[in-house]
């Protein structure tokens, strides 16, 4: 019972889907951030489990959602993030509304009607950079 409990919340805690949930209220709030503090808005589509018994399939999820996860340049967004599950996706903005299969980041305007900067996959530590720096370079423009 003790080893189920463990694996249970170590399964819970690792995935970044436990804390996601898309609404639109959170697109608003974190639109109304953006323009006030001169940041863009990230949209980071989390992978989906397609085999949740299947632990090989556990590990590739969790790998390619963490380095999705530290690719996203945190001091020049504000995050949003979306999981599969989300009720709202209906209401995602039009810019990027075509990339509802993660992992993926979409970074747009404040506003979120251009997108500026787009990494699709799980990126390595290069792809990661280049696409930080072009955030910042977009912020920057902006």
């Amino acid at each position: 019972m003790r080893i189920l409990l463990a694996g249970i919340a170590a399964l819970l805690l690792a995935t970044p889907l436990a804390s996601a949930r898309f609404s639109e209220r959170k697109l608003e709030s974190s639109m109304a951030s953006a323009s006030k503090s001169g940041k863009l808005v990230a949209f980071v589509f989390y992978q989906g489990y397609a085999l949740p018994n299947c632990p090989k399939c556990i590990s590739s999820t969790n790998a390619n959602n963490k380095a999705i996860k530290s690719a996203i340049p945190r001091s020049d967004v504000v995050v949003i993030e979306v999981e599969p599950g989300d009720k709202d996706l209906d209401k995602l903005p039009a810019a990027v509304g075509g990339a509802k299969r993660g992992p993926a980041i979409v970074v747009t305007d404040a506003m979120c009607e251009k997108v500026v900067a787009k990494i699709d996959g799980a990126p390595d530590r290069e792809k990661a950079k280049e696409f930080k720096a072009a955030v910042e370079e977009a912020r920057g423009e902006g």
